[in-house]
């Protein structure tokens, strides 16, 4: 029998790896050089190349169910965001001529949408959800620092800033604490916040409308597959039957 979403407390090994050279990948490409962004590829797109190879054998039957099942779900994501970012610049006779960024957005699509598809199946809606959201909390949180020590003059502005920062990141965390108690209030709030987060992050600025997409992107996918995850779970946790949270157990506010 398949282990409990309690039980899997963490991913597999190659899992935790995956995700650190994620992250180095990320750092290095923020602080260091654009071109270093292959190290994060490497950890989003490796270990499915070698698993599907034969070359890693690290999942179990529910897990390789997972992966597929949350592929499907970020190609019509992905596929989807696709055609609207073409049908946009056609519009507005555009093209991607000089502009990694258009790119950059259809591949953060993508994996991310693989991945939060994937990490709901494994946990289930409401262990995912507290932990998907205390994770990206955690790291909005460590940029907004970063950004912040990057920028402030004084101690004033220093202040300033983080408090402002406080703002955006606080949701996260108190949202990963009522997931687990009011799932389905958790998830019409994230979906609310989400709205709320689209219109604040695309709206003036210098940045290029692809650079507003991708931050939006970045930010709103965790909080849209929780919310979604979150009104659709029908259990008190364990391992989901799909990748969106549906689950086989009793009702909220049951037992």
């Amino acid at each position: 029998m398949t282990e409990s979403a309690s039980a899997r407390a963490l991913p597999p090994l190659p899992g935790l790896i995956a995700g650190g050279f994620v992250i180095l990948g990320v750092l290095l490409w923020m602080f260091v050089a654009k071109g270093l962004l292959f190290v994060a590829g490497l950890g989003a797109f490796g270990p499915g190349i070698l698993r599907e190879l034969g070359w890693l054998r690290d999942q179990d039957e529910f897990q390789r169910r997972a992966a597929h099942r949350a592929g499907y779900h970020a190609y019509l994501i992905g596929g989807f965001v696709t055609v609207l970012i073409v049908s946009w610049l056609q519009w507005r006779e555009t093209t991607l001529e000089g502009s990694s960024e258009w790119i950059m957005l259809i591949l953060i699509t993508l994996w991310i949408s693989w991945l939060f598809s994937a990490l709901l199946a494994y946990w289930g809606a409401r262990t995912a959800a507290s932990r998907i959201l205390m994770a990206f909390g955690s790291f909005w949180l460590v940029f907004v620092i970063a950004d912040i020590l990057g920028e402030s003059d004084s101690t004033a502005d220093y202040l300033h800033g983080l408090l402002m920062g406080c703002l955006v990141v606080a949701p996260f965390f108190l949202l990963a604490w009522t997931a687990a108690r009011w799932p389905r209030r958790t998830g019409a709030a994230l979906l609310a916040v989400s709205a709320l987060f689209f219109v604040l992050f695309t709206q003036g600025g210098a940045d290029s409308v692809a650079s507003k997409l991708l931050t939006a992107v970045i930010l709103l996918v965790p909080l849209i597959a929780s919310g979604v995850a979150l009104l659709r779970d029908q259990g008190s946790g364990g391992a989901t039957s799909d990748a969106w949270g549906e689950q086989e157990a009793a009702p909220e506010g049951a037992g």
